[in-house]
Order: C-alpha cells, then structure tokens, then sequence
C-alpha cells in the first residue's frame, strides 16, 4: 500500500460512516410515524383500551409532552443535514438532542396519568357502553409504546454515535469544541426558534386541514377548508376571505411607498447634518419603541371626529374614522409608527457611500438629483431591496391597526384578513376555518416575497 492508499484509507471510512449515521437518523424517523401506544383505563369495573400512532398524537394538540416531538424530530432532520454536510460534531450534537427529547417524551407523557386527548377517546367508548361516569372516575390512563417507539429511541442514540467525531488526540478534540463552539451561542435562540416558531408553523399548517375547535383533538378533513373558503360562494367563510384578503391587499398598496419613500427622505435630510439633526433623529426614531397598542390609541383619540386634533384643531373635515378616510388615518398611522427602523437602516447605507463620489460628480456638474439617481440609490440598493421585501411582509400582516382604529365597524370596510382568522379562531372556535385562512394568506405572502427576489436578482449586476 502506498503512502497515499495511507492517507486516503481513513477518509473512505469516515464517508462510510457518515453514510451509516445518515441511514440511522433517517431509519429514526421513518420508526417515529411507525410506532404508537396503547392506552387502557378502567372505570366502574369496565375496561377500556385504545390505541394511537405517534404521528396521531403529534398532532393531538392536547399534550404539553407532545410539543417534544416536534422539538425531536426538527433535531434529528437537522442532524442527517449536518452529517450529509460532513459537519459531524453538530451532526452528533442535534442527534443526541432528538434523542433525549424523544425519550423524555416518552417519559412524561406515560406519566401524565390523565391525558385529555385519550380521556375524550375512551369516554367516548364508556359512554357508547352505556357507562355513566365523571372525570375524576378516571384515576389513571395506563399508557405503554409499541416496540418501535424503543427502536426510535434506540436509532436516535445511535445516530449520535455513529455521528461521533473522533477524539482520541488533542487535536481532534480541540476541532470538536471548535466545531461545537458556535452551537453555544445560537443554541437558545435556535431551541426558541423551534419552540416557538416552527412548532407552530407545523401544527397551523395541519390544523388548516381539520375541522377544530381549539378543545377536542383535530379532526382530518383534507381540502374541505379551502374548499369552502374558495368556491362556496354563499357561504360566510368565503365572503370573509375575500373582504379580509383585498383590504389586507389595499393597505399593502397604500402604505408601502411611504413607508419606504418617506424614511429614504428623513435619512437623506438628516444626513445632511443640520442643526440639531441628532434631536430630530432621536423625535423620529421614538414611535417605533411604542407598542401598537399605544400607538392605535393615540391616533384613534387624534382622529375622533367630535373630539380629536384633526378635525376640531386642523379643522380638517370628514370622519376620519370612516372610509375613504379611514384608509388615510391607517396610513399615517402606520408611517408614522414605521418609519424609525427603516431611517436608521438607509442612514448606515447612506454613511456608507464615499463622499468622494459626490465631490465627482459636483465637478462633473451633476446636480442634486442626478447625484441621487446615479450615486445615493445605487449605493443604498441592497438595504432598499432588504426594506421593501420585510415592509411588505410586515403591511401583509397588518392586524392591530385597523382593529383599534375601526374594527369591525363600517360593514366591515377595513377588516384585514388576519382580523378574521382571530375571530373565527378565538371567539367563534372555528380554528381550522382560521388556519385555512392564514395559510391562504401566507401563500400569498410568499408569491410575493418571490417574485420581489426574482425582480431583485435580474436587477442586481453580475
């Protein structure tokens, strides 16, 4: 064997391990939605059993331990990412989380001893016996797991195994705590991030396709929801949508440019430095420490017509609580409260341009204007193309203004859509009718996200 054979021999069996680790981790997950439970309760001398896959009860909704699941299962994607990726610290360290999440799952939900979910399923069977009971009946729902919910654990474990990094030498564990350092500092904001964002993202997409009603389990109805929402032209549902969904669309269209235009403006004037310019920065940037609370109520109480600054000290007429005028209120309202962290981002962009570049173009005989087109917004081009895209996400998601400003008032002129996915979700419980919704509204959101980067793309220069 040559000295070459040598030296490439170790690297041919870390591939084949990696291989071997990515195979476990999957394997854990095609076992996760092949395993299951077995529940048994005893009431007034009768027994009563069920039975339920893990993947049912992922999307039970009715267990705080079922929240580990999807905690476990994102680690454990992210885990065969890493070791396909030939990261195989990380690899090993999302591994190893996926597993011990699993297996305190597996822990704290056999010890709940009353599991809301199970309770409704085998009180339904009592009750289709003829056996009359309360809850506190039920002393304890027994819950044991189907062999493959150990192999699933077992194949977590070994995925973090298989994925281990050698560390034999100093230098291999000095590489590791390399390798894992990072993982310290975005560890919290990535456990949060999951808890609080992907968790939910995945139990809202499922939840469009049930009938729910935020109590009982969800019930499966596939593209029921949309279907109502989208060709049931009588019904309420449908005509929600499409009210919700083009106002949402109208705010979008009136806001954005000023929320845009006018903080390109403020940062273009206060560059310029001029007497007291940092008080003036100061004054524009405080709205956006408001909440939005603060902020609707104060313009609501500016913009009442028997009371209010505008009509009674500007003597501007017309209800500005009323549309046409209510969509200019929520303009200005929604500038006035935008425009801080947009400013401050166009004034980095703006002190990033070399003022040699205007000092060439004043002796070239460039005005004003020119300057601004050919030097201050192709030098401000990314923070601007970054602005538009997040602003117009942000007006999508417009909820809070037009709720405390108008409400559900003038035959429902300003109602955005995501007013009436929390209406229907939180005080009519028709959640899955609610997450239909959103999700209809998120896809839009992305349509347009998209075609704003591809618009963005063909601009930028090679």
């Amino acid at each position: 064997m040559t000295s070459t054979d040598v030296r490439r021999a170790p690297r041919a069996g870390i591939a084949a391990r990696d291989k071997l680790a990515a195979a476990a981790g999957l394997s854990f997950i095609a076992l996760f939605f092949m395993s299951g439970i077995a529940a048994v309760a005893t009431v007034s001398d009768v027994e009563v059993s069920t039975s339920q896959s893990l993947g049912a009860v992922l999307f039970s909704l009715s267990s705080f331990s079922a929240l580990l699941l999807p905690i476990s299962l994102t680690a454990m994607v992210m885990a065969v990412t890493m070791v396909l990726g030939k990261r195989r610290a990380p690899g090993m360290l999302f591994a190893g989380i996926s597993a011990a999440m699993f297996a305190l799952f597996m822990l704290l939900y056999a010890g709940e001893g009353l599991n809301n979910s199970l309770y409704t399923i085998l009180g339904d069977q009592l009750k289709e016996l003829g056996v009359k009971f309360r809850k506190r009946d039920f002393s304890a729902i027994t819950v044991t797991y189907s062999p493959a919910a150990y192999l699933t654990c077992a194949a977590g474990a070994l995925t973090a195994a298989l994925a281990a990094p050698p560390l034999k030498t100093e230098r291999d564990r000095r590489a590791t705590r390399k390798a894992l350092v990072p993982y310290a500092y975005v560890g919290p904001h990535l456990l949060f991030f999951i808890v609080f964002f992907i968790t939910p993202s995945i139990y809202g997409v499922y939840a469009a396709f049930t009938r729910w009603n935020l109590f009982n389990d969800p019930v499966w109805v596939g593209l029921e929801n949309f279907r109502t929402l989208l060709f049931q032209k009588g019904n309420t549902y449908y005509a929600q949508l499409r009210n919700g969904l083009w106002n949402t669309v109208k705010f979008v269209l009136y806001s954005v440019p000023f929320c845009i235009l006018v903080p390109l403006a403020l940062a273009i004037a206060l560059q310029q430095r001029p007497r007291g310019h940092k008080f003036f920065q100061a004054v524009y940037y405080f709205p956006a420490l408001m909440s939005i609370t603060t902020v609707s109520l104060t313009w609501r109480y500016m913009f009442v017509k028997s009371y209010g600054a505008v009509s009674n000290f500007f003597m501007l007429p017309g209800d500005w609580l009323v549309p046409p005028h209510s969509w200019i209120a929520l303009v200005i309202m929604t500038v006035w409260w935008y425009i801080g962290g947009t400013m401050v981002i166009y004034q980095s962009a703006l002190a990033s341009i070399p003022v040699e570049h205007y000092e060439a173009a004043a002796v070239d005989g460039a005005n004003g204007w020119r300057k601004f087109l050919h030097i201050t917004l192709p030098g401000i081009r990314y923070p601007l193309s970054y602005t538009l895209v997040i602003t117009v996400i942000g007006q999508f998601n417009i909820y809070g203004q037009p709720l405390m400003l108008t409400g559900f008032g003038n035959q429902e002129a300003n109602a955005v859509l995501l007013m009436y996915v929390y209406e229907n979700a939180i005080k009519k419980q028709v959640a899955g009718m609610s997450a239909a919704m959103a999700l209809i509204l998120g896809v839009c959101v992305m349509a347009v996200s998209f075609v704003q980067a591809r618009l963005m793309r063909a601009n930028t220069p090679a």
